[in-house]
Parts: structure tokens; C-alpha cells; sequence
């Protein structure tokens, strides 16, 4: 009897594994494929002569393309946390860049925006007949978010737009409320991570040249955005007056450190978003004035500043060089990122 239990029970998990998995992610790639392509003009780069085909794809936004160079695609991130839509990503690049020849444009200036430090290509791509802009496609399916880079801001703001697009629409990473939108209050719990936050600014104060933007009334343990004089010039070039933002309700996103309490070091205007009211396709578990559910993932978790996590994944030997090569900079992508 026992024995007969154990074969129903190792059926039934063969069943779900087998046949109920990959319809669930055939439905996505299904409702992926409904949505309509994106294209962009791309202003503000500049197009490169040669075309490129990718080889390998390495995750959702890094791949290997014929010419033996890895290239990465700024400005978009899968949380590391979403193990499932890291692989829907991954899955969904290889089907946007399978056989497709694809144009580059990058930075006009060669020496900025043109290569990360792990000496990896970075530039926006457009693929196939249909001329489809890959890094807006995943953002527009939920499968990416947006993440502002200081030296590629030109996309931004479109990123940003076909982001809320797919908020709106709860896909991908947006849907079933994955992701905790924090708060100025929720957000003291999630120290030393990367982070979204939504709240109002309580004031704003200029400091030795630095701006401050506080968001409650005691300075000292209430969250705070920091930006440099430098940063402060890019907002005046946008026509931003930071400081006629109290009462605004503000969207950033960041790494959070501790000083004087939660505070994230601005590095570009792309990080923070001034909201005309809050978003009204943002669940009840992620409103500024609500706590955060209980089943809701953070985009990271929190982590000790100086210690790194022993990676516990068992080690497999590759299987053959290119393998090897790929899990090289896999892991090299996850200790730098």
C-alpha cells in the first residue's frame, strides 16, 4: 500500500512538472506574443554601421553575439529574487534575438556609455523585420523594470512609460503584487538593497550645497534622498524645482543605505519620478499609507554591507568550453551587479 502511494504521489509531481509547468510559461510566452511590437527612433544615439547576430544569451539582458563580444542591454534589470521570470526573460531575449540580425545604437560619445566596467558592450538594439527595440519589448511584457543608468540616459524616459504600461496591465513582474512598492515608513526594514519607493516629501533642505529631500518631519530617522550640486544643475535643465516638491508624492528607486535612516545617494534625475497622484493601478498591499503584505516579494533582499553570501548552487562541470565560458560570466555578472 505504501508502495502504491509512493508511485501516486511521484506521478502526480511528474504530471506538474511535465505537463502543467510549460503550459503555464506557454501562456505567457502566448500572451507575450499579443502584445504588439515596439519599436523606437532611438534619439540621441547614434547607429552603428555593422549589424550583429547573437550566439548565446546569458540571461535576460546580457548575451554573446557572433563577433565573440558580450553586450549588455542598459537601464533594464530582472530582480534576482524572481528566479522564474529571470528565466522567462532569459527565454523571451533568445526568442526576440534567434537568427535575427539586429543594429546597434549607442552613446555619440565613445567614451561614456559605451562599455561598463566588466568591459562588456553596452548598447540598445533593434532586431528582425519588424524592427522591434529589445529592451523596450521585455520592459513592456513585465519581464525587465526599469533601471537608470547616469551614463545611458537617453531611453529612460521611454522605459519608464512602457513600464507603467505594464504595471497598469499586471504583467510579468507586476502581476499578482511581486514586487513591494515601499514607503517612507515600510522602507526602514529593508536597509542595504535595491529599491522602489512611493511617498510624499516632507520638505526640502539645501545643505553645504547638497539637497535634501526629507520626508518626514524628523530629519535624523526619516528617509531620505540625497543629491549633489552637480545633480541638482540636470534638474534645472529639465525645469524640475526640487525644492517646490514638498506634498509631492514621489516614485525613486535605488540602493538603500543607512544615514541618519534609509537614504539612497541620487545619481541621475532618471531615479526619481514626481507622480501628479498616486498610482491608481497599484495594489492596496503597496500604498504609501498601508503596511506591506506579508506575501509580497522586495526587489532585493536586505543585505549585511561588507559580507558576501557563499554561494550554497552545486557546482556542475560544463559540459564544454562555450558552457564553461557562459557560467564565467554568469557569476561574474552576479558579483558585480
Amino acid at each position: 500500500m505504501q508502495k502504491l502511494l509512493s508511485f501516486i504521489l511521484l506521478t502526480m509531481t511528474c504530471f506538474i512538472a511535465v505537463i502543467l509547468i510549460p503550459q503555464a510559461n506557454a501562456e505567457q510566452v502566448q500572451e507575450n506574443k499579443n502584445i504588439a511590437p515596439v519599436t523606437s527612433r532611438f534619439d540621441g544615439l547614434g547607429k552603428t554601421s555593422t549589424p550583429l547576430t547573437a550566439d548565446t544569451i546569458i540571461d535576460g539582458t546580457h548575451f554573446i553575439a557572433t563577433d565573440k563580444n558580450i553586450y549588455v542591454l542598459p537601464n533594464i534589470k530582472t530582480p534576482e529574487n524572481f528566479s522564474d521570470l529571470r528565466l522567462q526573460a532569459k527565454t523571451r531575449l533568445h526568442d526576440l534575438l534567434d537568427q535575427h540580425r539586429c543594429t546597434l545604437y549607442q552613446t555619440r560619445t565613445a567614451e561614456l556609455g559605451r562599455m561598463n566596467r566588466m568591459g562588456h558592450t553596452i548598447a540598445q538594439l533593434e532586431c528582425g523585420k519588424d524592427k522591434i527595440w529589445i529592451s523596450g519589448q521585455l520592459v513592456r511584457e513585465g519581464l525587465a523594470m526599469v533601471w537608470p543608468s547616469p551614463s545611458n540616459p537617453e531611453m529612460v524616459p521611454d522605459l519608464l512609460k512602457l513600464e507603467q504600461l505594464a504595471r497598469s496591465e499586471k504583467l510579468g513582474l507586476w502581476a499578482d503584487d511581486k514586487i513591494t512598492i515601499q514607503n517612507a515608513e515600510s522602507i526602514k526594514d529593508h536597509l542595504n538593497s535595491e529599491q522602489i519607493i512611493e511617498a510624499k516629501i516632507e520638505n526640502a533642505t539645501l545643505t553645504k550645497n547638497n539637497l535634501y529631500l526629507n520626508f518626514s518631519p524628523d530629519w535624523k530617522t526619516d528617509f531620505t534622498i540625497g543629491i549633489s550640486p552637480a545633480l541638482q544643475r540636470d534638474f534645472a535643465k529639465r525645469h524640475i524645482a526640487l525644492q517646490s516638491l514638498r506634498g509631492k508624492l514621489v516614485r525613486v528607486r535605488g540602493w538603500v543605505r543607512f544615514y541618519n535612516g534609509p537614504f539612497i545617494d541620487l545619481e541621475t534625475p532618471d531615479q526619481l519620478e514626481v507622480l501628479e497622484k498616486q498610482d491608481q493601478n497599484t495594489s492596496a498591499g503597496t500604498s504609501i499609507n498601508e503596511p506591506k503584505k506579508p506575501s509580497m516579494q522586495t526587489i532585493s533582499h536586505p543585505v549585511a554591507p561588507t559580507v558576501e553570501k557563499p554561494s550554497i548552487t552545486k557546482k556542475e562541470e560544463p559540459k564544454s568550453e562555450q558552457e564553461k565560458l557562459v557560467k564565467d560570466i554568469i557569476q561574474k555578472i552576479k558579483t558585480n551587479d
